[in-house]
C-alpha cells in the first residue's frame, strides 16, 4: 500500500516538473524508510519564502549546473519558467552570460559558481545579495543552490545521472 503511494507521489512530481524521476522511483520501491527520508530533501529545497522567483530560480539552476545533470537542469528550467521567470533570464543562467542579469541576479549567479561549481567563497557576491535580498534572501539562495547541486549526486551515486547537454538545454529555455 505504502509504495503505491509513494509512486502516485513521484508520479504528480514528475508531473509538476515535466522530467521522469526513475530514480525517486526506485527508491520508494526499494524502501519507503528511504523514500520518506529523500521526500524530506525537498521539504527543505522547494520553499521559496524570501526571494523573487528569478533570484531563487537563478540560483537553482546554477546549482544543478554545477552539478552535470541534464534532466535535473530540465526540471529546473521548468520550475523557473512555471514560475514565471523570464526567458530572457533562463537563457542568460543557462550560458552564464551574466552580462544581462541586473547586479542582483548576477551576485546569485557568480555566488552559486563559487560554492558549488568551483569550491570557493565570493564575498562581494555575497555582500550584493545580502544587501539586494537580506540574510533571509542569502540562506535560502545557499539552500537552493545546494540543494540542487545535491540531487544529482544522489541520481550519480545510484546510476541514473545523465550528462547535460546545455545546447539542448538553452533550446527548452
Amino acid at each position: 500500500m505504502f509504495k503505491w503511494v509513494a509512486a502516485q507521489i513521484v508520479a504528480r512530481a514528475e508531473t509538476r516538473i515535466g522530467v521522469e524521476l526513475d530514480y525517486a522511483r526506485k527508491i520508494s520501491q526499494t524502501n519507503i524508510g528511504l523514500m520518506m527520508r529523500y521526500g524530506k530533501i525537498f521539504g527543505f529545497l522547494d520553499p521559496n519564502r524570501n526571494l523573487p522567483p528569478e533570484a531563487y530560480h537563478t540560483a537553482r539552476l546554477r546549482g544543478a549546473i554545477s552539478a552535470d545533470c541534464g534532466t535535473c537542469v530540465e526540471a529546473e528550467i521548468n520550475l523557473a519558467q512555471a514560475a514565471g521567470v523570464s526567458r530572457e533570464i533562463i537563457t542568460a543562467v543557462l550560458k552564464s552570460n551574466y552580462t544581462d542579469l541586473p547586479d542582483s541576479l548576477r551576485a546569485v549567479a557568480e555566488l552559486a559558481d563559487a560554492v558549488t561549481a568551483q569550491h570557493i567563497d565570493a564575498a562581494d557576491a555575497r555582500e550584493k545579495i545580502i544587501s539586494a535580498y537580506g540574510e533571509a534572501g542569502l540562506i535560502e539562495i545557499g539552500f537552493a543552490m545546494n540543494g540542487a547541486a545535491l540531487l544529482p549526486g544522489i541520481k550519480r551515486s545510484m546510476g541514473y545521472a545523465t550528462i547535460c547537454n546545455l545546447d539542448t538545454l538553452r533550446k527548452l529555455a
